[in-house]
């Protein structure tokens, strides 16, 4: 009887451990929906990660916050590298700037602005260098619609 109760606690531990989490089809851009594409996973409503070699992550702040983090962080990204670039994305009709970063065979991106009056800061990371229109593909072809 022992060993019933003992195994009967074992699978009910690891059927309710073993569960994945809810899987989330689609991100939340400043309530634009986005559908996560075929075959990439979605850490939250506002990260993606890994998705065929491009991560995308998107925070939201008050006014004054968005600048004080967003220097902060270009001051600390900029410290170890000196590749920056000044550039101008636009995410669903808002003009969103910040700096590229060159690191190794990667790019990073930063951008703040305001979409729909939030503001919010963007941290992209691709292998791809976007100078133009046509450098946007896959994801981030569902999350700006244009370059410079």
């Amino acid at each position: 009887m022992k060993n019933i109760i003992t195994f009967a606690l074992l699978l009910a531990t690891i059927s309710f451990y073993g569960q994945d989490r809810k899987r989330i089809s689609f991100l939340n851009l400043v309530g634009n929906h986005i559908q996560v594409p075929r075959g990439c996973q979605a850490q939250s409503e506002f990260e993606l990660q890994a998705c065929n070699g491009t991560s995308i992550k998107w925070d939201y702040y008050s006014d004054d916050m968005l600048t004080a983090v967003f220097d902060a962080t270009i001051d600390a990204f900029g410290a170890d590298n000196s590749s920056k670039t000044a550039v101008t994305f636009t995410s669903f009709g808002s003009e969103l700037k910040g700096f590229k970063f060159k690191s190794g065979t990667t790019f990073q991106y930063f951008l703040m602005g305001k979409i729909k009056n939030q503001p919010l800061m963007i941290n992209l990371g691709t292998p791809s260098d976007i100078s133009a229109n046509g450098d946007l593909e896959g994801i981030l072809k569902l999350v700006f619609e244009k370059v410079g």
